[in-house]
């Protein structure tokens, strides 16, 4: 036996000495997931790769509650190599101020650029007070997440006042495996990223400005090439995203659309060379990186997971509850989120528009 053991520390050293001779990556035995958070009309996306984790974005000012959840109890996480807010938008960067007074971290990115609103301003506070400093990375510049990497492809240019086009955005590979991630770019950003020269190739493509038209550009989309698209969405959004436009330009190049507004959270898992994808409806679809023939289904009914879950029984009185404009949550009358505006709707209203509770005021469900 003791022979047998030692002949078979000899062979798994030989086997390793001779990939790393002949360039092969050896990839650890916990895959690679992208975890595409069901986060309403906002975005939110965490990355594990074995004890290595990313977040890009976190959600809206009252999406903390939810995502901690998931990094901390579904992800098991008390760490994050990377915490990267796109832009200083509301609905990417509003729960990173949580995030990071939570979690420990790493790296904090941001793009060179600053807003005056009381959420930016919160996520620098706690910078501040957790003695972290920001990384504004470079165009170019290359970071290692276990033994995935990413290659930052914008913000190229000064955008000014254009938030939207300051996005980090980035690609993520992993063995023959790609994602890119570009915030809220628009077209006037990805046509930056294109006479930049760098390998905009993707397997799959996060889609920019939660399907927006003023993004996905056909010149872009011809380049990025994706076999898959996932769009984080809200349903029944103010906004009307996906654009129809967006859609349609993803499905005549043959690309599968996963949404969170339709299938919850969305994960999708690669070992290096193959794609798996699991929705919150328990819906898979898997396919091999080299020949993108992922299973053909259609969407299903409108949902979300157990961090958003909705409840759908008709109360006796149909209490009154409180919205805003734009946000994806009902609140309780006096909710600290209710300072901008301030609409009563009935309850049953709020949850036919696709709105879920605040995880702050408690209202009612």
């Amino acid at each position: 036996m003791n022979t047998r053991k030692h002949w078979l520390s000899h062979f798994f050293a030989f086997f390793f000495v001779l990939c790393m001779t002949l360039g092969l990556t050896v990839y650890a035995d916990e895959d690679m997931k992208v975890h595409f958070l069901n986060v309403g009309q906002a975005d939110s996306t965490l990355i594990t790769c074995g004890e290595h984790a990313m977040l890009i974005d976190a959600g809206n000012n009252d999406d903390a509650e939810p995502i901690l959840n998931y990094i901390q109890n579904k992800a098991g996480l008390t760490h994050l190599d990377y915490a990267i807010g796109t832009h200083p938008h509301e609905d990417h960067i509003g729960s990173l101020d949580s995030v990071l007074e939570t979690v420990s971290v790493d790296t904090v990115m941001l793009p060179n650029v600053t807003a005056n609103t009381q959420t930016f301003r919160d996520v620098l506070n706690v910078i501040d007070e957790k003695g972290l400093s920001i990384t504004i990375p470079e165009v170019g510049d290359t970071y290692t997440l276990g033994d995935a990497s990413f290659t930052i492809l914008g913000p190229v240019s000064d955008y000014g006042d254009d938030l939207n086009n300051w996005s980090i955005a980035l690609k993520l590979t992993y063995g023959n495996v790609s994602f890119l991630f570009t915030g809220d770019a628009e077209s006037t950003a990805e046509s930056d990223m294109l006479n930049t020269g760098l390998d905009l190739g993707a397997d799959v493509y996060q889609v920019g400005h939660h399907g927006s038209r003023t993004s996905s550009s056909s010149a872009f989309l011809d380049v990025v090439a994706p076999k898959y698209a996932v769009i984080s969405c809200g349903a029944g959004n103010d906004y009307g995203h996906p654009h129809q436009e967006t859609l349609d330009a993803l499905s005549s190049r043959g690309i599968e659309i996963y949404r969170t507004d339709l299938q919850g959270s969305i994960i999708a898992s690669t070992d290096g060379s193959s794609i798996s994808f699991t929705t919150a409806f328990g819906n898979d679809s898997s396919s091999s990186a080299s020949d993108g023939q992922g299973t053909d289904r259609s969407a299903g009914a409108v949902s979300d997971d157990s961090s958003y879950s909705q409840d759908n029984t008709a109360s006796g009185d149909d209490p009154i509850v409180h919205i805003t404009k734009t946000g994806e949550k009902y609140h309780s009358a006096g909710c600290r989120y209710l300072k901008k505006s301030d609409i009563e709707v009935t309850l049953s209203e709020a949850k036919n528009r696709g709105l879920t509770p605040c995880s702050k005021c408690n209202p009612p469900r």
